[in-house]
């Protein structure tokens, strides 16, 4: 295309027609807070200058984050490359009074928000509507809520398979420093292997006296829990090193220099996001994976050491009636099934790059693609953590193990206040699902700091 000199009003109407031909995103809304969080950093990414905006567009959107109007915007569309365009012009579109803004009351109209607050809808000037949609803001947002979760997911696990390890009288020299700091000197391995080695301490846990017919060493997913989660706890911390890069700088194309050079490049190319969010899918397959093995080790009763089959509590059931109970069989039954799902997830976005755009755009990122598949596995990590749980407070009972360390206490009295002891076969849909909602609200209030 040729350069042309246009009239303001034509000007004006070139921003609106960006942004509309682009809001037409389908799917889930991304949550709410992964939207505020886009909001913060597509303002920051803005503000460095280099994206040729005014201090108005800036003074506007820093006025919806203070008040914290948020737009609805839908999961699908972004290619991760030319930046999350779809996505991001939903923000736009809010900027100039349209679409929809979360409330407690659920969406409501920008304008109606807009007029109540008698303030004008913004305008936006030359170039101001490609700035806002051009960039990677949308999944660098999603991406900040992904890794919190994640990191408390990583934190859950570790306590989890202190736990599992006290139910299943296991051995504790896999935790230890000859293991895991002298010999091998990864530091997230390191750091795994010294929480759960804690964890076990501060219940004055010791490695059983070996006897005749006992394991010499428990199986991978308890040995190894420490070779397991320490790549994942590496990789979270390599995504928050890339995160923190990205949403400090410039993703917009073209960028204006000091000088009033222009400079065109592909900063809205997602794929430092990408790599991180498709490292961290294989990580969460990982946890899954674990877990689904290590609580197998616990209700199977050729492995439990001793424990009821599949935690059935034996002590509240007639000797004469106990073939007629379950135990919490079918919780592992469902682990088992959604960890198969989650695995299936773990395949990269990343490498399913498309052409677009009348071949443009022929190599993209698929970062924001990453990005939503992550966050559903997140989802179901949660479910499958809180499954987990249930069955260690179990087992614990049934060990007579009194816990003493905080965290440890407080997390079995957290799940203990959703679901008492399983005396008997019970529907326990609701109470999966509500100790997972808690879980998640866990998470988003205390973030990673929760089992530190």
């Amino acid at each position: 295309s040729s350069f042309r000199f246009i009239t303001k009003e034509q000007s004006e109407e070139l921003q609106k027609n960006l942004v509309s031909y682009l809001n037409c995103g389908t799917g889930p809304t991304i949550p709410e807070v992964a939207s505020r969080a886009t909001l913060l950093i597509r303002l920051n990414s803005l503000s460095r200058g280099y994206s040729g905006v005014s201090i108005e567009l800036i003074e506007r959107m820093k006025l919806f984050l203070e008040r914290n109007w948020i737009p609805v915007t839908p999961c699908e569309g972004s290619l991760g490359a030319s930046g999350d365009l779809i996505p991001l012009a939903y923000l736009a579109a809010a900027i100039q009074g349209e679409g929809y803004l979360h409330s407690d009351a659920g969406p409501v109209l920008t304008s109606e928000v807009l007029k109540k607050a008698n303030i004008p809808p913004y305008t936006l000037k030359p170039k101001e509507g490609l700035a806002i949609v051009n960039g990677t803001s949308t999944m660098a947002g999603l991406c900040l809520v992904n890794l919190n979760h994640a990191h408390f997911l990583l934190e859950m696990a570790t306590l989890s398979t202190s736990w599992a390890c006290m139910a299943l009288k296991g051995r504790t020299e896999a935790f230890e420093v000859l293991v895991n700091e002298k010999a091998k000197i990864h530091p997230g391995q390191t750091a795994v292997a010294k929480k759960i080695k804690r964890f076990l301490d501060q219940e004055s846990y010791q490695t059983p006296t070996q006897t005749e017919g006992s394991p010499v060493q428990d199986r991978y997913s308890l040995r190894c829990a420490p070779q397991i989660l320490g790549p994942v706890l590496d990789t979270v911390e390599q995504g928050w090193q890339w995160l923190e890069a990205e949403i400090n700088s410039a993703s917009d194309n073209p960028l204006i220099g000091e000088d009033g050079s222009l400079g065109t490049g592909g900063n809205f190319y997602g794929g430092y996001l990408a790599h991180s969010m498709d490292y961290l899918k294989i990580c969460l397959a990982h946890i899954a994976d674990m877990l689904d093995r290590q609580l197998m080790l616990v209700v199977d009763e050729k492995s439990n050491r001793g424990l009821p089959p599949n935690l059935a509590d034996w002590d509240s059931i007639p000797e004469a009636s106990r073939f007629l109970h379950h135990g919490l069989k079918g919780l592992h039954q469902s682990v088992s099934a959604i960890t198969s799902e989650i695995m299936a997830k773990a395949i990269p976005n990343s490498i399913f790059s498309r052409s677009s755009e009348c071949h443009n755009q022929d190599k993209v990122s698929l970062g924001m693609s990453s990005a939503v598949q992550c966050q559903a596995m997140i989802e179901q990590l949660f479910t499958i953590q809180a499954m987990v749980l249930i069955c260690y407070t179990q087992a614990l009972d049934f060990r007579k193990i009194q816990l003493n360390g905080t965290i440890s206490k407080e997390m079995y009295e957290f799940v203990r206040s959703v679901v008492p002891r399983v005396k008997k076969d019970s529907s326990l849909g609701q109470q999966i699902n509500e100790l997972t909602q808690k879980l998640k609200n866990l998470s988003k209030n205390k973030g990673e700091g929760v089992c530190t």
